[in-house]
């Protein structure tokens, strides 16, 4: 009895392993990075007011606050950088648009590795 797995068995396990990562999101240190690109600006809890802002709000998330009449969106982080992104609808807007557009190409490297051409030994599965 083979104690092994079968070469293709074995690729479409690393695969399917791959995806479960690439589903979890992006690492919180490349989530800010898009949060900046898309226009948030980072805000140090460096007072009592922003402290006790960062710690009310749900860590690694978004949270819509209304400030001066419009809706801002804060993104806090008491990890990595112990701030909080803070944008408005533009921001939030691109911000989504890049997410998706990173699970969109993700995707497509999933089902391009998972393609029946790309597994040795298999004709289709």
């Amino acid at each position: 009895m083979n104690r092994f797995p079968r070469p293709p068995t074995l690729a479409v396990g690393v695969v399917l392993l791959a995806a479960a990562c690439a589903n979890s999101g992006p690492a919180v240190s490349e989530k800010e990075d898009l949060l900046v690109s898309s226009g948030f600006m980072p805000k140090k809890a460096d007072n009592a007011a922003r402290l006790s802002t960062l710690k009310s709000l749900p860590p690694h998330q978004f949270a819509t606050r209304t400030i001066n009449g419009r809706p801002t969106y804060l993104y806090s982080d008491p990890t990595i950088c112990g701030c909080i992104y803070a944008g408005d609808q533009s921001a939030y807007d691109q911000y989504r648009q890049k997410m998706a557009a990173r699970q969109t190409a993700t995707d497509e490297q999933i089902r391009a590795v998972l393609s029946p051409t790309n597994l040795p030994g298999e004709s289709g599965l």
